[in-house]
């Protein structure tokens, strides 16, 4: 093979390391906060296309390297010192890509993604070890000699060919999914959405299990999501269990203290609550199957320049190609005895509102004809609030307060003693009314683990829907009671509608 491919190899994945380091960076601070001090020197917006087709680069460009290297007939000039540094070299990057293309492919629940991190910052320390010598040696030379290379000395075609393979490696991987069978049912068969599965039919129904990382809370942060699916002709129904060690039902509740209420939070300041927050499920469907949640995940705290930054650094969510991804919502505490799951969407970036301290950029809910749940303070700052209702029950030991169950707060009506606590969530009608209430869902928490039944059409007419349709791409996120910090996968789940 031609010295100058050598040195092109070299170039090439050393450039794609950089790339696939800063923006695994980046990628990892959604899960590990600590990292966030190094937010100035990372990248944001869509990441997770650059950093896939530099795993890629890395990965034909190392079998490239290992190929020459096999046929090098060259004698070995390398130092004692190059040549362990070299050896460790190549377990970092050896390590880098099986973790990382274990992750992607969700191949196993070993802790791969902390591996993953932990070899990214081996061949950070391979990096320098491996180039301060030569800094020493050539010094600004060093640069003309990596970077700069004769063109007509380049191997053209062999170039050419590494670039289209690396592109077409993405291309699969991009691709690549889990099938998950929507077994047919007949229209008379009686499905009730109460958690608790007890339908003869779902135990004969195909599951897949989807291992999803990164959430807080979670033992390892990490938890396995069992998926099994049904269909008759109008509706498809969902059964989904994950493991989660707590039943969290406390939903930032407000206390009272000697200067009135507060609100009990731990993060809820910048809108990355990890504390005192109800368990959530997650499922977003789109027709496309790509990797970062399908495009529409922006990290960083200023993912788009003429929009508002974002309280807690980690980044939007929101669909630059216009196209709409459903987001079905399931929450604990504010939807669960609604029966019903919060219908969402991720759209097109909105229009900065004036006065808005919560920028949502595409995530919007969608629309409703009539109720809604509040949060039971007037204005929200983290020195007080004061309540918008009190429970008429001076025992109240609920985990929301009705409307009709409380009234208005009165100074004089305020006798609670210091350290009683209150729910924060009031309803203002028992479930929602339109758009909104497309999807039925109910949990049940037991022994450790969720189990959570829901169900939608399969057309709405509503322009914010995805039909659910053979080859209809589906992701699952599991929070255990935080705000935002939810699990998560890389391949999607498609639907297949069994005939």
């Amino acid at each position: 093979m031609p010295r100058p491919f050598f040195i092109f190899l070299h170039t090439v994945i050393a450039i794609a390391i950089f790339t696939s380091l800063f923006s695994g960076l980046r990628i990892a601070t959604i899960s590990h906060s600590e990292l966030l001090v190094l937010a100035p020197i990372l990248p944001s917006g869509h990441v997770h296309f650059w950093h896939m087709l530099s795993a890629c680069i890395i990965t034909l460009t190392a079998i490239s390297y290992v190929f020459y290297k096999n046929n090098d007939i060259t004698p070995n000039k390398y130092t004692y010192y190059h040549t362990w540094v070299n050896r460790f070299g190549y377990f970092s990057v050896l390590g880098c890509v099986i973790t990382g293309w274990s992750v992607y492919f969700n191949i196993t629940q070993f802790q791969t993604q902390t591996l993953h991190l932990i070899s990214s910052f081996l061949i950070g320390c391979y990096l320098l070890l491996h180039s301060w010598i030569y800094f020493l040696q050539l010094g600004k030379k060093l640069i003309k000699r990596v970077f700069f290379i004769p063109l007509k000395q380049l191997p053209w075609f062999l170039s050419i060919g590494l670039i289209l393979a690396s592109i077409g490696t993405y291309h699969m991987a991009q691709n690549t999914y889990i099938s998950l069978n929507v077994v047919p049912i007949g229209a008379n068969v009686l499905m009730e959405i109460d958690g608790l599965a007890d339908e003869p039919i779902w135990q004969e129904a195909q599951s897949i299990n989807v291992h999803t990382i990164g959430g807080a809370n979670f033992v390892d942060g990490q938890t396995t999501v069992t998926i099994k699916a049904l269909s008759n002709k109008h509706e498809t129904f969902f059964l989904f269990t994950w493991a989660d060690p707590t039943h969290s039902l406390s939903h930032l509740p407000i206390e009272k203290v000697s200067t009135g209420w507060k609100v009990v939070e731990n993060g809820f300041y910048e809108f990355d609550e990890q504390s005192h927050y109800e368990d959530k499920f997650a499922v977003m469907l789109s027709k496309t199957c790509n990797s970062g949640a399908d495009g529409t995940a922006h990290l960083g705290k200023t993912p788009f320049h003429d929009k508002p930054s974002n309280w807690h650094g980690k980044g939007y969510h929101a669909s630059v190609d216009n196209k709409v991804r459903d987001l079905w919502h399931w929450k604990a505490v504010r939807t669960n005895d609604m029966i019903l799951a919060d219908d969402n969407f991720i759209g097109p970036l909105t229009k900065v509102l004036s006065g808005q301290r919560r920028y949502s950029a595409g995530y919007l809910p969608d629309g409703k004809e009539s109720g809604a749940y509040v949060m039971n303070w007037l204005w929200y700052s983290p020195n007080g609030v004061i309540p918008k209702r009190l429970p008429k029950d001076a025992l109240y030991e609920g985990d929301i307060i009705p409307w009709f169950g409380s009234k208005p707060y009165k100074k004089d009506d305020d006798h609670y003693p210091i350290g009683t606590r209150l729910p924060s969530v009031l309803y203002r009608s028992n479930r929602f009314e339109g758009d909104r209430a497309d999807v039925r869902a109910r949990g049940q928490w037991k022994n450790g683990q969720w189990t959570l039944e829901l169900v939608r059409k399969n057309m709405t007419p509503s322009v914010h829907d995805v039909a659910l349709e053979h080859g209809t791409c589906m992701w699952v996120s599991a929070f255990d009671h935080s705000q935002i910090a939810h699990t998560r996968h890389n391949l999607a789940i498609s639907l297949k509608y069994i005939l």
